[in-house]
């Protein structure tokens, strides 16, 4: 026979119905035992003082009094499932001295089991070396002096292996136990259990075999061979390594180590734990943000050691925690780094504990194993399996060399408000190093960015770049979903400009995520969204495991506790809804002046112009003007044209364009996350938001952005400014802002003086000559041309706008109205049905037609009327003399009081 020797544990058994009950008959056996063993020492029967049962085991402190010496005893009894830590044993050895003042020869006993931790046994040997009359008790003491006493005898079967001895306690009496060990596996095949004398209790029997140290094998009497009913065999634990990428975008798995991007803090600080001080870690952070990742590649740097990434999900019974360590020292003793000795057994932790302590290493040290449990968040619906994950983590930060344990869960999850185990989860982070993983800095986005470029085989724009940086909000699983999604738009034939106009087309990339799925996988993926969360058990019920499983795998939907939810509330909506209410989270960097001002100077040149001639016109860079377009295109004022500002038709044609413009630019910040933010600060601060707060919660929602804290402040107060010309905030001075009432009309103009008034009197402020000619020219026939490049042509593209006589289609060229031009020539009916439709023409047509001789100054007074213009004297003349010109195009007879001038003849062009 070959026992291996380790702790032995102590059982408790009884048949209580209620937990209050177990308690307290656990409670009533622990102090009958105690007495047992005091009794072998010597003592007689105790005094209770204090009797408590927790889920963490018994405690009872009892007073005695020696049945030869008559010497009094105090002693504090601890049954724990993990070894006993050093606080209570100073508190205990306090308690001793202070009684000692009034009874100075008061012995002390301190009873821990299964032992102490191992700053706690060093300190109880200090004790112990200047105090003969105090003395620690641990499992193993007592296991000795049972069998010494002849209270057990230990359970001996010739040529079977066995481990984990235990001592068994029960009403009936008190036994041995012990797991017999299947040669092959190294794990438990059965219970053996041994009364000294007789048969064990039947009782017992069964009771021990409902035990978490049984776990679920066959329990047998070894004498009697009285066995319980024999459980059905359980599969063994099943245990998946956790996978990693292939490529840089794969956003399905973690980032395997080749693909892996930046942390390079948390890399270095877990390095230098794993290699120089083993021991367990904590990797804590929210969904998504790559804690799998980084496990992966710490686990990498156990080379030439064993490194594990498990997941933790498939963790459902006591056998887990013991397999996986199996699977990891078996491994490192097949790669040559350690030997495992021939009685290694992996049944229990406690067996495998002492495997692993027997081990011996054979390198020089370089070597290590280092075993990550992650989706740890899983096991804590397990109570009693979350303590055997924190007794683990107990025995690793017990100074075990070569050795680390990590643990990664999510910080987002909200699930057993009630029975879940925030002691444990504590006590294992509290005695592991702690990582908390933060989003993707701007550092890391730049790199997965390049990588994209290198990839893609092309440069991306400063606007592709940005909006990547800010949609993803430093995620690295979504930075590299839309990643994948923008290689795959643009392998498609989509324009990175196109992209940037379709606010990445984040719809199509909805439409592939639901493209692939089958309509039962539909059904249950719309299921979901419309309750989510919603309860796991609840969706099962209704749609078949696997159905749920493929959903899960394809990272569609994701597990929040017991709950089911889809990836992205944004995805959610587009399942239910078919639309992508998606919040733009751009930062504007420009004020709402500068960016007014480029406005005005794009409409002064017909609503186009190239940003060299704007540049030029500022004695300014290109760059400058480029960065103030940008704030144009991401509001969606502006085309994304390659080095042009070129505004959208709706406002070039608009009648009041600041009006056009505060409703676009208002409807557009009121879906921006920023609003959003806004609205949150000015609700904490009671409707008023401070500047240096609302700077702080942008910051907390762009982590790929950075900035300064006066950086920060600066974006915080640009946003205000636009909140303000929209009529969405009310800013009260530099540091303080209201939230607007609803229908604000907004303050402030983006429109210089010169651009309205030019608005208001485009049509007629030239002669039709040229206008006709361009028109027969370029939009005969149906034909269409893009919007004109050079000044001269967009000022005569302009007033064709302002008449309405062309427009620009849905291709972004310049079409001419129907009917207007026949084989070249313009008809004259057609232009006069326009020129009655601009402001003043059916005014001033009438004049015309009553009395052909009207003069220029008078039209142009009904035109400056109608368009509510206060004109200098020059410009009603100037407008005047355009309109006659016009209305003569478009078959009106005019005439001057005398002969009609060369010019008025020249304007007469012969019409269709």
């Amino acid at each position: 026979m070959r026992t291996t020797v380790q702790d032995p544990a102590i059982i408790l058994l009884s048949d209580a119905d209620s937990q209050s009950a177990r308690n307290n008959a656990y409670g009533h056996l622990f102090e009958s035992f105690m007495a047992q063993v005091m009794h072998l020492y010597g003592y007689g029967s105790p005094r209770v003082s204090n009797l408590n049962v927790t889920a963490e085991g018994a405690e009872v402190d009892i007073e005695l009094l020696h049945e030869m010496n008559q010497q009094t005893a105090i002693a504090e009894c601890k049954a724990y499932s993990s070894p006993v830590n050093i606080d209570k044993l100073t508190s205990f050895y306090g308690e001793l001295t202070i009684r000692r003042m009034t009874d100075p020869g008061t012995q002390g006993y301190f009873i821990a089991t299964p032992r102490l931790t191992s700053n706690a046994q060093e300190k109880a040997g200090a004790i112990c070396g200047n105090d003969p009359a105090f003395r620690v008790v641990t499992a193993s003491d007592i296991w000795d002096l049972l069998i010494s006493r002849r209270q057990i005898q230990p359970v001996d079967m010739s040529d079977t292996q066995t481990s984990d001895p235990a001592v068994v306690v029960h009403a009936s009496g008190v036994y041995a136990a012990a797991l017999q060990i299947d040669p092959d596996t190294k794990t438990g095949s059965r219970v053996l259990v041994r009364a000294t004398s007789g048969s064990v209790h039947r009782e017992a029997l069964d009771l021990l075999a409902e035990h978490r140290y049984a776990n679920s094998l066959p329990v047998v009497d070894v004498f009697e061979h009285a066995t319980t009913k024999s459980a059905p065999a359980a599969a063994p634990p099943l245990i998946v390594e956790v996978a990693g990428s292939k490529s840089d975008f794969e956003y399905q798995l973690p980032a395997s180590p080749r693909y892996f991007v930046g942390r390079r803090i948390a890399i270095n600080e877990l390095v230098d734990h794993v290699t120089q001080h083993p021991g367990p870690f904590v990797l804590n952070a929210k969904s998504g943000w790559g804690k799998s990742s980084l496990a992966l590649k710490i686990v990498d740097s156990a080379a030439p050691g064993i490194g594990l990434v498990i997941d933790s999900r498939t963790a459902v019974s006591g056998g887990f925690i013991p397999a996986v360590l199996q699977r990891a020292f078996v491994k490192a003793q097949d790669s040559g780094i350690l030997k495992l000795t021939p009685d290694a057994t992996w049944a229990t932790l406690a067996g495998s504990i002492k495997s692993m302590g027997d081990a011996s290493w054979l390198d020089k040290g370089d070597a290590r194993i280092v075993v990550v449990f992650d989706q740890f968040e899983n096991t804590f619906r397990d109570e009693a399996l979350t303590r055997e994950f924190r007794d683990l983590a107990l025995w690793n930060a017990d100074g075990k060399d070569r050795v680390s344990i990590g643990f990664a869960w999510k910080t987002d999850f909200v699930d057993w408000t009630e029975s879940h185990p925030f002691r444990l989860r504590d006590e294992i982070r509290n005695c592991s190093t702690v990582v908390h993983l933060q989003p993707f800095g701007s550092q890391e986005v730049d790199t997965i960015l390049g990588r994209l470029e290198k990839s893609l085989e092309v440069k991306l724009s400063r606007e592709i770049r940005q909006r990547l940086r800010e949609y993803s909000q430093g995620l690295p699983w979504l930075l590299k979903k839309l990643a994948g999604h923008l290689i795959r738009e643009i392998s498609s034939g989509k324009t990175q400009e196109q992209l940037v106009a379709e606010a990445l087309n984040v719809q199509n990339l909805f439409e592939s995520d639901l493209a692939a799925l089958s309509p039962a996988e539909r059904d249950a993926l719309l299921f979901v969204a419309r309750f989510a969360p919603i309860e796991a058990q609840e969706v099962t019920e209704r749609h078949s495991g696997a159905l749920v499983q493929s959903l899960l795998d394809q990272r569609l939907v994701v597990q929040v506790g017991e709950k089911l939810d889809t990836y992205w509330d944004t995805f959610r909506d587009f399942v239910v809804n078919g639309r992508v209410p998606i919040e733009e989270t751009y930062i504007i960097r420009q004020t709402p002046r500068s960016v007014g001002r480029l406005i005005s100077e794009v409409l002064k040149r017909g609503g186009d112009a190239a940003v060299s001639e704007i540049s030029r016109a500022w004695d300014t860079s290109e760059n400058v003007v480029w960065n103030l377009g940008r704030e144009l295109r991401q509001f969606g004022l502006a085309a994304s044209v390659p080095n042009r500002i070129q505004l959208i038709p709706e406002l070039r044609q608009a009648d009041d364009v600041e009006l056009e413009l505060r409703g676009r630019i208002a409807r557009v910040l009121k879906r921006h996350r920023a609003h959003t933010v806004f609205e949150d600060v000015c609700e904490r601060g009671q409707g008023v938001a401070q500047i240096p707060e609302f700077a702080k919660a942008l910051r907390a929602v762009f982590p790929a952005v950075e900035g300064t804290t006066n950086t920060w402040s600066t974006y915080a107060r640009t946003f205000v400014a636009w909140f303000a010309y929209a009529g969405l905030a009310r800013s009260i001075n530099p540091n303080t802002a209201t939230a607007a009432i609803e229908s604000s009309q907004g303050t402030g103009t983006l429109l210089d003086g010169a651009a309205r008034r030019k608005l208001r009197t485009i049509f007629p402020s030239s002669s039709p000559g040229p206008v006709i000619r361009w028109m027969t020219s370029e939009l005969s026939d149906g034909k269409a041309t893009p919007y004109p490049a050079s000044p001269r042509e967009r000022e005569v593209a302009g007033q064709a706008l302002a008449l309405k006589a062309v427009h620009m289609g849905s291709d972004e060229n310049l079409h001419a109205v129907e009917g207007l031009i026949t084989d070249g020539k313009l008809d004259s009916v057609r232009l006069l049905e326009l020129l009655r439709t601009v402001p003043g023409g059916q005014d001033s047509l009438a004049a015309l037609e009553g009395d052909p001789a009207a003069s220029p100054a008078s039209i142009g007074e009904l035109i400056a009327v109608a368009n509510d213009a206060e004109w200098a004297a020059g410009t009603v003349l100037a407008a005047g003399k355009a309109f006659r010109a016009w209305a003569r195009a478009a078959g009106i007879q005019t005439k001057r009081r005398g002969k009609p001038s060369r010019s008025e003849e020249a304007e007469a062009l012969p019409l269709a």
